[in-house]
């Protein structure tokens, strides 16, 4: 009981020290705000009080003793400060350090003109940004031609049956990101994809020769997009960024087949038969376009994290459409075990897909002067 009376008391003591060091980086920080209000610059510039004591407004500056707001409130105290005390050097010099905790500061209607001057000589939208994502995807595919296993007989097939069943792929993605201005941002990057498709056919009906097979593809792809933030600078009624971002994009991207081959791929009627060992892929025989090119277009909307508020948690969702064969129709006859042993010959087939995904971006900023003003 003893112990945890102690405990107990240290820990009010401990409290009571903090909150009261905070009320005093408070009362400080708006002792300068009522100095600069009363023109009395060099007393907020004054870094020691009369005894060579540093005063308590930059103890709290350099021991982080203020909030956030308070800090960008106390960094911007001093930009103004020196502006008005025609020493531009060191106002640029504090503008810098505002940025670095406030990435993308908003002037608002009772700033100074000469801080608006101050502040259009700098960049301060991000170089460039880096994100990463992860998601699901689900096939859609569109048959361009359809072709007979044998030439004596149609073969019927069905991409959507239940025994093909909902085929769940995923995706990883990496990009790096430009802020272009006014919402409007590029990026590009590398996508990692696994996408699997299958299809039902029925050579001789009804349920006398059948089989499933199940194609799955891995891929590189290599997006290009455009994308519009929607209120991206955006304020609150508090004055704040809104957190919330919600955004549309297109793109297109460079696809490369890395493998792809037949899983669970089995005949019923007559002698059951599966594709052996060694037999199961395309990529084998050539029987895909290594290259292909896609389109897409989106929505997703970004969160914005941190105590900068710069970084966000992202969701979107995708549709992407392929615009060429996937199938190389050259070698289309060439898999005996595929042709003969299951039954089955390739359509001409476009690969499409919907894809839901989260990621993670962060910004990457270095405030600096713009070049004519260097």
């Amino acid at each position: 009981m003893k112990k945890f009376l102690l405990i107990y008391s240290l820990s009010v003591c401990s409290y009571s020290t903090i909150a009261q060091s905070a009320n005093e980086c408070v009362r400080a920080l708006e002792e300068a705000e009522l100095a600069f209000e009363q023109g009395r610059l060099l007393f907020i510039l004054e870094q020691t009080d009369s005894r060579g004591d540093k005063k308590k407004f930059y103890e709290c500056l350099e021991n982080n003793g203020f909030s956030v707001e308070e800090e960008i409130r106390a960094r911007k105290l001093l930009v103004k400060a020196y502006l008005f005390t025609d020493n531009e050097e060191e106002a640029e010099n504090k503008l810098i350090d505002l940025l670095d905790v406030d990435k993308e500061h908003q002037l608002t209607a009772e700033d100074p003109a000469e801080l608006y001057f101050l502040y259009a000589k700098f960049k301060t939208e991000p170089i460039f940004r880096i994100a990463i994502k992860g998601g699901l995807n689900i096939p859609s595919i569109t048959v361009l031609q359809e072709f007979n296993t044998f030439a004596s007989r149609e073969t019927t097939k069905d991409y959507q049956s239940e025994e093909v069943g909902l085929r769940i792929g995923f995706n990883a993605e990496a990009t790096i990101e430009k802020y272009i201005r006014k919402g409007i941002e590029a990026a590009a990057g590398i996508q990692y994809r696994v996408l699997s498709y299958g299809v039902e056919g029925k050579i001789i009906e009804p349920d006398q020769l059948t089989y499933v097979a199940v194609n799955r593809s891995t891929m590189l792809r290599f997006p290009l997009l455009i994308r519009y933030n929607y209120r991206y600078s955006a304020l609150n009624k508090e004055g704040k960024r809104a957190k919330l971002i919600p955004y549309v994009y297109i793109g297109g991207s460079l696809d490369w087949v890395i493998d792809a081959k037949y899983i669970d791929t089995s005949r019923s009627g007559g002698v059951t038969f599966t594709l052996p060992d060694g037999s199961t892929g395309l990529t084998d025989f050539n029987q895909t376009a290594n290259q292909n090119v896609s389109v897409f277009g989106g929505i997703g909307a970004k969160y914005r994290l941190g105590r900068a508020q710069v970084n966000f948690l992202t969701v979107e969702l995708r549709y992407e459409n392929s615009l060429f064969n996937y199938i190389n129709p050259e070698t289309r006859w060439d898999n005996d075990d595929l042709r003969f042993g299951i039954g089955h010959v390739e359509d001409d087939l476009t690969i499409n897909a919907f894809t839901f995904s989260l990621g993670f971006t962060r910004s990457l900023y270095v405030p600096r002067k713009r070049k004519e003003f260097r």
